[in-house]
């Protein structure tokens, strides 16, 4: 019995190291024409690097988990910041960053329910980004009355920092 399992799993360690495995085959070339063109760009290959993308949701978990300074790291010398009520931020990442803090000490507790994300490399331009749509729950100190928003966020990544990002929230 042992000489015919040995056989066996020998004959299946063959039969795989001999299989032929296709090369992925190139995305099909899109000659489509559209009702409207794109401001920025249409010229996207998904997925890009999820190298990106686990970056990004780290820096989501240590927001959610008030660990603020460890975000540095993966952020770039200045950032740029775009929030959902109309904020406007460009400068560097401790101003950023006390701004995070700021934000977050005023909560009891946070937790993003994250729908799902995508990373994309925008080839005209030769940028990365990384998509993330979530639902935001917020447990503020004062109020006391959780808040939830559907929320999307677009980060922009450079030599493996956050150089930009950008947030859109659904009203109410």
């Amino acid at each position: 019995m042992k000489k015919f399992l040995f056989l066996a799993v020998s004959a299946a360690v063959l039969a795989a190291c001999n299989s032929k495995t296709e090369p992925a085959a190139a995305p099909a070339k899109d000659t489509l024409t559209y009702a409207y063109k794109a401001t920025y760009s249409s010229d996207i290959t998904v997925p890009g690097n999820p190298v990106n993308a686990q970056k990004v949701l780290q820096v989501w978990k240590m927001f959610e988990t008030a660990n603020i300074q460890a975000m540095k790291p993966y952020f770039a010398d200045s950032v740029k910041y775009d929030d959902a009520s109309g904020m406007h931020f460009y400068g560097p990442t401790e101003k950023l960053l006390a701004y995070a803090k700021k934000d977050i000490d005023g909560l009891d507790s946070m937790r993003f329910d994250i729908v799902m994300w995508q990373s994309a490399h925008i080839n005209d331009k030769n940028e990365d980004w990384v998509n993330i749509w979530s639902r935001e729950r917020r447990y503020p100190k004062k109020r006391g009355k959780a808040d939830t928003v559907l929320m999307q966020e677009n980060w922009q990544v450079k030599s493996g920092k956050v150089v930009a990002f950008d947030q859109y929230v659904a009203k109410k």
